[in-house]
């Protein structure tokens, strides 16, 4: 049965990245209760229970099955905060994961970084690894061989290479939905460009080798011809040798000078 009490009493739905927000609020519910605040921690207790979705419930199935005797409201209440809120790491990857690089720099999206991130103690190796998901991949492969490197130093090697090859810059996602075409386009990523352009070179290699293969077997060739006729006897002397009465020329036999006369 309801009583006026509950009836004054209407629960914020779950946040579920954010337990510890929806706590506070309901504490306020509580105490805006009519006709006095719900001070009761049993009474609080079977409110958070009631208003659970399925799945938080879930995680906290040993502490609802057995709350906690002395006060089950707060036991509830760190175990659900301890459980099923974000890390810090989580929570901090959430607020820079819309970030990307679009039309400017690499120092100035780490300065955004940096001023959304003020409130947060971050270590600067967690925003490293931020910045450097929101270049594109032949940067973050050129960043990824320098060690050790800061946010800033990365941002301002970045800087260098994307004023180099400014068309890099168009292969980041900007996340939007664009038209058929343009996305056509974005899928013509610099890392296929490069692919190509490594392609193209071993080619060329491949080309030259066998241009210089052909090269050798042509020299090789003409050595040999010329080291035939070099060599090349009469008929008298490849057939008598020494013995031969007679020598027809040309006949490169030296050791004996006679030639058909």
């Amino acid at each position: 049965m309801t009583t006026p009490e509950t009836a004054a009493v209407v629960i914020p739905p779950f946040i579920q990245p954010d337990p510890a927000l929806w706590f506070h609020m309901l504490e306020s519910t509580f105490e805006l209760a009519s006709p006095k605040p719900i001070t009761e921690s049993k009474t609080k207790y079977n409110y958070v229970v009631a208003h659970l979705p399925p799945e938080i419930a879930t995680v906290v199935r040993d502490v609802i099955i057995q709350p906690d005797s002395s006060d089950p409201y707060a036991d509830l209440k760190i175990k659900i905060i301890d459980r099923c809120s974000e890390s810090k790491t989580q929570e901090i990857r959430r607020l820079l994961a819309g970030e990307s690089l679009g039309d400017r720099k690499p120092s100035e999206l780490l300065r955004v970084m940096k001023r959304r991130a003020e409130n947060h103690n971050i270590d600067d190796s967690l925003l490293l690894e931020l910045f450097n998901q929101a270049m594109p991949v032949p940067v973050q492969t050129i960043l990824a061989s320098i060690s050790p490197i800061t946010s800033d130093k990365a941002a301002e090697v970045a800087d260098r290479i994307l004023a180099i090859s400014p068309n890099s810059i168009h292969t980041v996602s900007s996340g939007g939905v664009g038209s058929p075409s343009s996305s056509r386009n974005e899928r013509r990523s610099t890392t296929d460009l490069l692919r190509e352009e490594i392609q193209a070179l071993r080619k060329e290699v491949a080309d030259l080798r066998r241009s210089r293969s052909r090269f050798r077997t042509q020299s090789n060739s003409r050595r040999t011809r010329s080291q035939s006729r070099e060599n090349r006897l009469c008929w008298y002397h490849f057939r008598f040798q020494d013995k031969a009465q007679k020598c027809v020329p040309p006949c490169s036999y030296k050791g004996n000078p006679m030639q058909e006369e």
